[in-house]
């Protein structure tokens, strides 16, 4: 039995209502995230989230193929129709051996954040098999 036209035309506007949300769905969350990076080069950015006052950035387990083993990143605060305020960058080398790189930023304002890698290895590319951020300044 033939599904009638109107049904039919409900249900691919729902479908596409949906499908557009989860498209324009804020990336940002707040608290803590851990993740991967996989073949970053200069200028590559994390996903957003929500953060206030304080930031924690390390890398474990870095490597980077095709140039020297270092990574420099930059915290910006994302600013809808504006240019995104860049905070200090952190360049991170201790991730190279068996240890870990840290990077802290302070006084940040409310916000969605994200990082920026300003230079990775002179030219290559990054991978780090742990990116761990941290918005609470009490542990």
């Amino acid at each position: 039995m033939p599904i009638p036209t109107s049904i039919r035309r409900v249900a691919v506007a729902l479908a596409a209502t949906a499908s557009i949300g989860l498209v324009v769905a804020p990336d940002a969350s707040a608290a803590e995230w851990t993740s991967t990076i996989a073949s970053w080069a200069k200028g590559n950015e994390s996903h957003r989230w929500a953060d206030e006052s304080y930031s924690q950035l390390q890398f474990t387990g870095c490597f980077v193929q095709n140039g020297t083993q270092d990574v420099t990143v930059a915290y910006y605060r994302d600013v809808a129709v504006a240019v995104d305020p860049k905070y200090d960058s952190k360049t991170f080398t201790a991730c190279f051996g068996s240890g870990t790189s840290n990077g802290e930023w302070t006084g940040l304002p409310s916000g969605d954040y994200y990082f920026k890698a300003m230079d990775v290895g002179g030219g290559g590319l990054l991978w780090v098999s742990k990116v761990y951020v941290d918005t609470t300044q009490a542990d």
